[in-house]
């Protein structure tokens, strides 16, 4: 597999992990335009794990990965612009959010990964 297919898999992965949990609240009745605060949130969370699960797939070079895969996430996201759900200086401005995202992801995705690891690598010793 080469890396651009890999980059827009992993991109694809963070927009659909964002999409489907702010549609989940939407079913579920949350109004989130009432509470954008909470929707914030809910959406760098959303990302943030997307963006872990894509840092977790990868035996090494996560930093580089991850920005070309937030990269790609703010261009697929100018979608919103065209179909006019996003103002163009909302979407500029949602490049910072992506960088969030990326940066809790990575980080959540380091600190787990080491641990499983070691749990794993002992468990194989042991038998």
């Amino acid at each position: 597999m080469n890396r651009p297919s890999i980059v827009l898999r992993d991109a694809t992965i963070v927009y659909g992990l964002t999409f489907l949990f702010g549609f989940g609240a939407a079913i579920g009745g949350w109004h989130l335009g009432e509470h954008p605060d909470a929707a914030f949130i809910l959406n760098v969370l959303s990302g943030a794990l997307g963006f872990a699960i894509a840092a977790m797939r990868l035996p090494s070079g996560r930093p580089l990965h991850l920005g070309l895969v937030a990269v790609t996430l703010w261009i697929m996201s100018a979608t919103n612009v065209v179909f006019g759900l996003q103002p163009p200086i909302a979407w500029v401005v949602s490049s910072f959010t992506i960088l969030l995202m990326a940066l809790l992801g990575g980080t959540f995705a380091g600190a787990v990964l080491p641990a499983i690891r070691t749990s794993s690598h002992r468990t194989r010793r042991l038998r």
